[in-house]
């Protein structure tokens, strides 16, 4: 009888034990994934996303030709060629994810940029009302050696707004850009870099593109072409409060410091869950030993 008990036991306490480890980290709270992507099938773009076809726009000085954009060896690559084009003097790679169009998204992706002068690498918001210019939103990371640096943009329709972001962008990292009535945010590695208050509200489309000119200059002969900047991952989710409270605080909750939304929040009442589990485990535990151990028969029944 015992031994039956304490086999329950382990077993109820071993659950309660590893049910935090279940819980979803991947879906921050107030946001519905949608899209996920790992770039594992060779040669395969995402459902609803397409190499894009045409000149680049202003001064830029870069084509894009759907022979620019491949998927191999786990990852998305965005190619960058010195080679003329349409009078253009580079030949470039852009995707656009006009399949996962929406208005307010959060977009999260793990990417490598090319190294080296005059290369920018983007992820692009882009209204799918091409006319409607202002409500554009991008990040454009630029590994200039010895001056890298990230810049945003956020367009709500009256204005843009930009902000620099000084750091570290030639290795891989993990970058989240959350568009929510609440305002605009930017992530790298976890860490909030940036939060505007503007907010478009046009349905916009998701892409990613490498370019030159402009901004980033032109490559000279000390960067080394062809170049690539590499996607390992996107995962996509739609706007999902779950509460009006947690819709007016924002898209996410955060832990401190202003990291991006997670479990963080559930595992404390999880734990604590567990704790209250174990506890009543013990108590049962003590009640069976006490009702099941041998008893001393009273002095009067003594031989």
């Amino acid at each position: 009888m015992l031994r039956r008990v304490t086999a329950v036991l382990v077993v109820v306490a071993s659950t309660a034990l590893t049910f935090p480890g279940r819980v979803n980290a991947a879906d921050p709270v107030g946001w519905k994934p949608v899209f996920s992507m790992s770039f594992d099938d060779q040669g395969t773009l995402p459902t609803g996303c397409s190499a894009y076809n045409g000149a680049e726009e202003g001064a830029q000085a870069g084509y894009f030709l759907p022979e620019a954009v491949t998927v191999s060896g786990g990852h998305l690559r965005l190619a960058l060629h010195r080679r003329a084009y349409a009078g253009k003097q580079f030949v470039t790679g852009e995707v656009r994810c006009l399949g996962a169009a929406q208005q307010f998204g959060r977009y999260e992706f793990k990417a490598r940029v090319p190294v080296g002068a005059g290369i920018g690498s983007m992820a692009l918001l882009r209204p799918v009302d091409g006319q409607a210019t202002r409500h554009g939103s991008q990040l454009e990371i630029m590994a200039r050696p010895g001056a890298e640096q990230a810049e945003v943009s956020n367009g709500d329709g009256t204005e843009v707004n930009t902000k620099v972001l000084d750091g570290s962008y030639s290795d891989w990292h993990t970058y989240v850009i959350e568009w929510a009535p609440s305002g605009f945010r930017v992530y790298v590695d976890a860490k909030e870099r940036w939060v505007d208050p503007a907010a478009s509200t046009e349905p916009r489309w998701f892409g990613f593109a490498v370019t030159t000119g402009d901004k980033a200059g032109t490559p000279g002969s000390s960067t080394a072409l062809p170049a690539e900047f590499q996607i390992d991952y996107l995962r996509i989710w739609a706007f999902a409060p779950v509460s009006s409270t947690s819709s007016a605080a924002g898209p996410s909750t955060r832990a401190e410091g202003g990291s991006p939304a997670g479990p963080v929040g559930r595992h404390w009442s999880l734990w604590l869950a567990v704790v209250a589990a174990v506890a009543s485990a013990l108590a049962l535990f003590a009640f069976v030993i006490h009702k099941t151990r041998p008893r001393r028969p009273p002095s009067s029944h003594r031989a």
